[in-house]
């Protein structure tokens, strides 16, 4: 059996060598793959999403796209960012976010059933950040608070995940995947 010999002497066999290389590459790849991500560079013009909604405790799963169109004020450091949804059912619904940036990666969010504005920062690569919103609820509303990650896969590829939690319990959770064209 052939063997690799390391500088210090010691004898290693060839598929410890190449498991120990695939170990390393499998840490470091992920590391480079993705930059931080900056609002305003990824969601800068169109982007498109896929998504579900999931909650065990109401039995509800709603799979939805979603068509945003982003435009970046340097004036005011203002990503205005539009999002079209097309509910797998067929409902639509369209939400209108304002992000300022107010530092390196980070910004205050607003949006007119966001019920304050939220603090969006900076999180290793992601960005997190969480609102109550009113949400629909057949004639009337609920206030939900949703606690979501934006972490970025590759260049063209943003996931997030967010908690969707009312009275400090989670009740649902939302996984959406963003690609750039």
């Amino acid at each position: 059996m052939s063997r690799l010999r390391r500088p210090s002497g010691l004898m290693l066999p060839p598929f410890l060598f190449a498991l120990a290389a695939a170990l390393i590459l499998l840490l470091v790849a992920p590391v480079r793959a993705a930059q931080p991500l900056v609002l305003e560079e990824f969601f800068r013009g169109r982007t498109v999403a896929e998504g579900v909604f999931e909650s065990r405790i109401a039995g509800v799963r709603r799979e939805f796209k979603v068509y945003l169109h982003g435009t970046w004020d340097p004036k005011t450091f203002t990503l205005r960012l539009r999002e079209d949804f097309v509910y797998a059912d067929g409902e639509k619904d369209t939400k209108v976010w304002f992000f300022q940036k107010v530092g390196d990666r980070r910004y205050i969010g607003t949006r007119s059933d966001v019920l304050a504005p939220t603090h969006v920062t900076p999180e290793g690569n992601s960005l997190v950040f969480s609102y109550a919103a009113e949400v629909p609820v057949g004639d009337d509303t609920i206030a939900l608070r949703f606690n979501d990650t934006l972490t970025p896969i590759d260049a063209r590829t943003v996931r997030n995940t967010a908690n969707v939690v009312k009275y400090g319990i989670t009740v649902g959770t939302v996984e959406l995947i963003f690609t750039r064209p």
